[in-house]
């Protein structure tokens, strides 16, 4: 079963053969600390209840084991503020999900606020709003999924975005959008596609689907996006 870090202490100092575990379970503090450096590999490690992680304590226990971490009840709902590089190693790998605030003090990168995104279901706010992004359409979308404050830098979609992904990155930015493949056809509902391209959104030169019954304005605002 699942051993504390005091537990295994005793045993290993028991004897001079192999310890053989594969979990460990304790406070975020004595995980975080680590003495005997029992949270290691790829060990599955649980933070007790009533123990809160910190964010520094989340970083130290993610980066001494590769195994998933189970957050405290306490954890999970804990609100977090911190660097984007600190808050992405903190939820990196298998980690419960998050459920509180978190708050990004500097700037960030598409992978970070990916990382950020996926692993929580709590508002996150910007402090910097003004970085410029780019990477896939897939990683933009997620990494803008949920609440998250507006962007307000530029933006580059390195492949083709499908129309929803679209919508959903021109919806969180206020920014220039740069489409390096203008290739892509899209296929969405007039609504969707009026978002997608809404603001100033690179001209597409495919063609372009619209699944329902649109108004003329809708039409004239689609048609004017690209030359498909």
């Amino acid at each position: 079963n699942a051993a504390t870090i005091a537990q295994l202490t005793t045993i290993d100092a028991a004897t001079t053969g192999t310890l053989t575990y594969t979990s460990v379970t304790d406070t975020a503090s004595n995980l975080s600390t680590n003495t005997g450096s029992y949270v290691t590999g790829n060990k599955t490690v649980t933070i007790s209840e009533g123990s809160t992680a910190t964010l520094a304590e989340l970083v130290n226990i993610n980066a001494d084991t590769s195994g998933a971490i189970t957050l405290s009840t306490e954890t999970i709902a804990e609100n977090y503020s911190g660097s984007a590089t600190n808050l992405s190693n903190a939820f990196a790998g298998t980690v419960t999900e998050h459920t509180g605030t978190v708050t990004i003090t500097g700037s960030v990168n598409v992978s970070k606020l990916k990382t950020i995104n996926d692993a929580t279901t709590g508002d996150i706010t910007l402090q910097v709003t003004s970085d410029a992004l780019f990477g896939t359409a897939s990683d933009l979308a997620d990494a803008f999924a949920g609440t998250v404050t507006t962007h307000t830098g530029t933006v580059i979609i390195t492949d083709e975005p499908t129309a929803s992904q679209l919508k959903t990155i021109n919806d969180a930015t206020t920014g220039a959008i740069t489409l390096d493949d203008v290739d892509g056809a899209l296929s969405g509902t007039a609504s969707d596609l009026v978002d997608a391209f809404a603001g100033t959104v690179t001209e597409l030169e495919s063609n372009v689907t619209v699944t329902n019954a649109a108004t003329i304005a809708q039409l004239t605002t689609i048609d004017a996006a690209t030359t498909g």
